[in-house]
């Protein structure tokens, strides 16, 4: 177990597998872009020619991808690790994927002898970093669990079995539309205190002491929006993909999301009308294009 292949290895993926490295892990890893490997292999870890090289040489492979159709091709495809893999071997996909997909390589995975279990992440590029993400584990039994749980714990300072294969994937999924909805509320709340001429560093002060406080109000405005960085590491186009997955889900459930799908059709207006590759905290200039006007300079808040 202390051998683990890891494929995806960039913005986020990277670090996680350095902490796997700094805890003493034998790595190999694989990613579709060689560069971004470089990094670990100087640290050390293997890089792998191909999924199925790296497939044949694990019992426990993590998966780190941007969505469904890649971890399904990743898992599938022609030398995919279900076809490399050897009996007994664990899947562990720490990608935001659909919740059905999910459900469906990890029934495929059974029938090959291969346990498939999701562990999607929170926390970001920092989370990351410091080896402090949160993890949302799915899993059909305990004991995979369990056996996944050392591995999980060097990336994450709170791991949760969340419920059977798939929940894992669902929860991150709302999550990250919960957060993608607090961050566009905040959005217009910061626009409306400007017109106003109150001032903005005193006004999110206040919010942090009051009901009206979140995430958004505590780290995204003052770390990336305020200061115009713009480099949390999450792009925009991601966070739309997790809140259309909510949609997604909720027609397959039939509970009604009305709120989810206006939220989807902005960040959608936003990612349409934006520049290519937006950071999610970029959800402030759509609302200054609609509004012909501008929240904050980078000047006049440092």
């Amino acid at each position: 177990m202390k051998k683990v292949g890891f494929i995806g290895v960039g913005k986020m993926g990277r670090y996680m597998a350095e902490n796997l490295l700094d805890s003493g892990y034998e790595l190999t890893v694989y990613d579709s872009n060689s560069e971004a490997a470089k990094p670990l292999s100087e640290m050390g870890a293997v890089v792998a020619a191909s999924i199925q090289e790296l497939g044949m040489q694990h019992e426990v492979v993590i998966t780190m991808v941007p969505n469904s159709s890649i971890v399904e091709s990743v898992v599938l495809g022609d030398g995919g690790l279900l076809h490399s893999m050897k009996t007994g071997g664990t899947i562990i996909d720490m990608s935001s994927a659909y919740v059905l997909s999910t459900k469906e390589l990890a029934q495929k995975g059974r029938v090959s002898g291969i346990t498939l279990i999701d562990a999607p992440v929170s926390g970001g590029v920092k989370g990351a970093k410091e080896g402090s993400l949160t993890i949302m584990v799915g899993a059909d039994k305990e004991e995979d669990f369990l056996k996944a749980l050392p591995i999980l714990k060097v990336m994450g300072k709170k791991v949760n079995h969340v419920g059977s294969t798939g929940s894992g994937h669902a929860l991150k999924a709302i999550n990250n539309y919960l957060s993608a909805t607090s961050l566009y509320a905040t959005t217009e709340a910061m626009m409306l205190i400007k017109k106003l001429g109150i001032d903005q560093k005193v006004a999110l002060e206040i919010i942090n002491s009051s009901s009206g406080q979140s995430f958004s109000t505590h780290y995204k405005f003052p770390s990336f929006i305020l200061p115009r960085s713009f480099n949390s590491g999450f792009s925009l186009d991601l966070l739309l993909k997790d809140v259309g997955m909510v949609t997604n889900i909720a027609k397959d459930m039939k509970v009604p999301v009305l709120l989810a799908s206006l939220v989807e059709q902005i960040y959608e207006g936003a990612s349409i009308s934006g520049n290519l590759e937006q950071d999610h905290t970029e959800i402030i200039k759509f609302l200054e294009r609609i509004s012909n006007d501008r929240l904050q300079s980078k000047e006049a808040f440092t």
